[in-house]
């Protein structure tokens, strides 16, 4: 028979997180310190708004760039948080979730060919996209505190390059940008034609008084930015499958025709739940970061005194340990210490080129849960 696809049969792997969590599965034995969702409870006005649009019985198709009074949400949300003037009704698209903002961004900007520059290591979806629309990635690697090189950035601009990727705080490495970094980088991309891709789904996980800066709120960066975000981190929604995209009109039309042709727009009723979440008073997140800052400080810890080198993150809620100390590349580590001790821990391969010496630890898991981890993790390199 004819041959499939090339590009998903010898380009696109399987997922290693899919793989780790089929390890897991049927042991309730398993800590998690892999998956990449919060684990507080959705709040409730996102629920009710979802529930009470389907007692209205909105289940029809949904207009293709979402519901209006949940676009003039956005960008009230865009203005007033972030610093981003909009259009409700041309800048702006709904999605599902920040998964799909990044399809419709690859797919209304790139043409075969075109080079994409990103830091490395860097979240495993930029890499995977980019061969299903003839994309190819450039990989920076990081410095050693996952700080992005600049200079090295501006070294590798060719004429093919398109765009540029940032996604502050980062998954993996839990590093945010600073605010003089995002405005070197808005530079660079004006000074040579680019666009830039801002993925900012972990804007309110900032740690120590850090606070977040939107590339497209800068002097001309509206018109060359992408700006992508979703409900998922903030309101622990990963399951609502919502997500957004803001930009300067021309590039949502085209979004707009992709999205229209391929999903033919979102879960209706759900954007009424966005609606709802929106409308809430931020306060409700202080507690949650606090917590987390407490998940943050024990796992770094941690991890020192048990032997890893290891950089304390800025924002999100991942750490990046290295192995350099160990006999050990990261998908080895991860297979032995789930079987040997129940720990389930992302390899840091699958995050780019740099990486194959790091581990890729989520402590969006509950306190008593992460000590007991890191409990089992010390046990394991004791042992080895």
């Amino acid at each position: 028979m004819k041959e499939l696809s090339k590009v998903l049969k010898h380009k696109t792997p399987k997922s290693k997180i899919r793989e780790l969590f089929d390890l897991a599965s049927g042991r309730s034995d398993v800590i998690s310190l892999g998956i990449g969702q919060p684990d507080f409870n959705t709040p409730k006005p996102a629920i009710d708004g979802n529930i009470e649009a389907l007692k209205k019985n909105i289940t029809q198709y949904a207009p293709t760039r979402g519901v209006p009074e949940l676009l003039q949400q956005i960008e009230d949300k865009l203005r007033t948080e972030n610093g981003v003037e909009t259009n409700w009704n041309e800048n702006i698209i709904v999605t599902n979730g920040g998964s799909q903002a990044l399809t419709l961004t690859f797919a209304s900007i790139f043409n075969p060919g075109d080079e994409l520059i990103l830091f490395s290591p860097n979240f495993i979806s930029y890499y995977y996209l980019a061969p299903f629309f003839g994309v190819k990635p450039i990989e920076i690697p990081r410095k050693r505190d996952f700080s992005p090189d600049l200079e090295l950035l501006k070294e590798s601009i060719t004429p093919k390059t398109k765009a540029i990727l940032i996604n502050s705080p980062n998954n993996p490495t839990g590093y945010a940008y600073s605010h003089e970094e995002i405005e070197f980088i808005a530079q660079i991309v004006k000074e040579n034609d680019l666009y830039l891709i801002s993925d900012e789904v972990y804007e309110n996980y900032y740690y120590d008084g850090r606070t977040h800066k939107s590339p497209a709120s800068l002097k001309e960066m509206f018109p060359r930015t992408i700006t992508l975000n979703a409900m998922s981190k903030l309101f622990s929604a990963t399951g609502f499958r919502l997500g957004y995209i803001a930009a300067r009109k021309d590039i949502i039309n085209l979004m707009e025709k992709y999205h229209q042709y391929t999903v033919a727009g979102t879960n209706h009723a759900a954007q009424y739940g966005f609606i709802e979440a929106l409308k809430m008073d931020k306060s409700f997140f202080d507690p949650i970061l606090k917590s987390f800052t407490e998940r943050r400080d024990l796992v770094y810890k941690r991890l020192k005194e048990i032997g890893f080198e290891v950089v304390k993150p800025k924002g999100a809620f991942y750490i990046m340990p290295s192995l350099k100390n160990f006999n050990l590349i990261s998908q080895d580590f991860s297979e032995r210490i789930i079987k040997e001790k129940g720990v389930a821990i992302v390899p840091g391969n699958i995050f780019g080129s740099y990486s194959d010496d790091r581990l890729r630890i989520s402590y969006a898991t509950e306190i008593n849960k992460l000590r007991e981890a890191m409990d089992r993790i010390e046990g394991f390199i004791r042992d080895l």
